[in-house]
């Protein structure tokens, strides 16, 4: 059972609970995610099922947009809703310029340091696992994009902000590194991610729902083919195979049976004379199935 589905995450559960009870509404063992969302946190979730689970990586290659209410005024262990507070600091009404020019030294490329409690794995382990009770352990900074922060409203001392970053962006580390540089202490209140990519939540489903989205819009990006059947017996096999008459404007190519009904591999395409060649990278269609 190969689709992809489009979940609104509830707040309270983590991502891995997603998971568990798409594989047991659906009664199949493998299923997973494409991106974590924290427990406190709300919105799209994309689920992979069957061989679809290998299209992970290139959903990643996505941008994803938020939506957060960060408070400022404190310091959280967390950086979020959910922790203990730390420090506080006198509520000061901050200039709205001052806020905006600040926030503006957090878009491009920029170097984060991920919340000491969160998924991210330092020599193996979870961080929430190891600074649990008290920080013992301190991550290294990564590379990160941030597109573009907006802010949508500020009514002091909550700042809605809206913010398109690459994979791997904490955004919780925003807040915290926003209070740092405001020297005002600050956390996240409230968390939605409301698309990746052309992806966006308005066409989610819950979870006691389940709808695939046809298989025409996975990995929308990247062109599509629908070759011949004795072409798409080749790629079954995972064979390299020449398609006459054909252009392309993506290095990887979608492979679909007629009518795009069912994708059936992801192929790596260069052009020939009068065509192209692939040559499969992923296969999820075994050959007469």
């Amino acid at each position: 059972m190969n689709n992809v589905y489009l979940i609104d995450k509830p707040e309270g559960l983590t991502s891995f609970d997603i998971v568990r009870i798409v594989r047991k509404e659906l009664g199949i063992k493998r299923v997973g995610h494409t991106g974590t969302l924290d427990p406190f946190a709300t919105g799209l979730l994309i689920v992979c099922t069957g061989n679809f689970t290998r299209l992970a990586d290139y959903f990643h290659r996505y941008l994803k947009t938020y939506r957060a209410v960060f408070v400022f005024g404190e310091f959280r262990d967390t950086d979020d809703v959910t922790g203990r507070v730390i420090k506080e600091f006198p509520l000061l009404k901050i200039p709205p310029k001052q806020i905006e020019h600040t926030l503006k030294t957090f878009e491009g490329e920029i170097e984060q340091l991920p919340p000491f409690i969160s998924a991210k794995k330092v020599n193996g382990e979870r961080l929430y696992n190891l600074n649990r009770e008290v920080r013992k352990v301190n991550p290294e900074k990564a590379k990160v994009f941030v597109k573009e922060i907006k802010i949508l409203s500020y009514n002091f001392p909550k700042l809605e902000v809206e913010i398109t970053c690459g994979t791997g962006t904490y955004i919780r580390s925003i807040a915290r590194d926003l209070g740092e540089k405001l020297n005002c202490g600050c956390y996240v209140e409230s968390l939605r991610r409301v698309s990746i990519g052309n992806y966006n939540v308005e066409n989610a489903v819950k979870t006691d729902n389940l709808k695939p989205i046809p298989h025409k819009d996975i990995l929308y990006h990247l062109d599509a083919v629908v070759p011949e059947e004795k072409i798409l017996e080749k790629i079954y096999a995972g064979n390299e195979v020449y398609i006459a008459n054909f252009d392309i404007h993506t290095e990887k190519v979608r492979v679909f049976t007629p009518f795009f009904k069912e994708l059936v591999s992801i192929c790596s395409a260069k052009r020939k004379e009068n065509g192209i060649m692939l040559k499969p990278e992923k296969v999820f269609v075994q050959r007469g199935k």
